[in-house]
């Protein structure tokens, strides 16, 4: 299931490239408006710094939220058209505002309680900062699946934050992978495309083809209660979806009307 999801992704983003593209740089203006005034503020007001850091965030995430969703659509084998993007604007407004705020709230105050207890220079700061250290890292690994969750699963935003976190804990080894080594590896070829290909919409793809084919394990368990989580017929659960994506060539892929 593992390389299969990363070979998804790749193939998914390949055959959509132009929304993949439109995607991430729509993600870079939106850095960029915001990265020139708070680098002048900051010059001469960090608290002015921060409050425009705390209306980017919150606008990025909105940004992002309308771009998982139509990831989302690209994982599931379909085209999204420009006439989708309106309406996942208006449903997914206050999800990504609120997402975006309590982000940008939960790591500017981890960052600070941080700083503030290695600053005690005790044991007892010493031990303080390492649990905000390691709940940082949780935090950021459930916020990389509330936006699939959120285009997968039903439910309010608190609901799908306890979805996220339960998804998480459950697959503890594929969030390390997506967290800190699938996002670390598409920001770092994100510049090297141009801005273009990579970059927010290849995480955002990639973390929810690894969700849908999750789905097809909860399925395949809640239909078989007693059976343990490390006896799930893969192989079989991915027939299916290998037939979709098919086999891939090098020369197919850059002239697919050559084969």
């Amino acid at each position: 299931m593992f390389f299969f999801s990363v070979k998804k992704a790749f193939f998914d983003a390949w055959d959509n490239l132009g929304i993949v593209i439109l995607s991430n740089l729509s993600v870079m203006l939106i850095l960029m408006a915001g990265l020139w005034p708070m680098l002048t503020i900051l010059e001469t007001g960090r608290l002015a710094g921060l409050f425009i850091i705390l209306l980017l965030v919150p606008a990025l995430s909105l940004v992002l939220t309308v771009i998982s969703y139509l990831q989302s659509r690209i994982a599931d084998y379909r085209r999204p058209s420009w006439s989708e993007i309106l309406p996942a604007l208006v449903n997914s407004w206050k999800f990504g505002v609120l997402f975006g705020g309590m982000v940008a709230l939960f790591f500017g105050f981890s960052i600070f309680g941080m700083s503030y207890y290695m600053a005690m220079g005790n044991i007892m700061g010493l031990a303080l900062t390492a649990l905000l250290f390691w709940m940082s890292v949780a935090g950021y690994l459930v916020a990389l699946w509330f936006l699939p969750v959120r285009n997968r699963l039903t439910g309010g935003f608190w609901k799908l934050l306890k979805k996220s976190s339960l998804i998480m804990m459950d697959n503890v080894g594929l969030s390390l992978f997506l967290g800190f080594i699938a996002v670390p590896v598409q920001l770092l070829l994100w510049p090297l495309t141009a801005f273009g290909g990579f970059g927010p919409a290849g995480i955002l793809l990639q973390a929810d083809g690894m969700l849908r084919l999750l789905i097809f394990k909860y399925d395949w368990l809640e239909e078989n209660p007693e059976s343990r989580k490390a006896a799930v017929p893969w192989p079989e659960l991915l027939v299916d979806e290998r037939e979709r994506v098919g086999k891939r060539t090098l020369k197919g892929m850059i002239f697919p009307w050559k084969e």
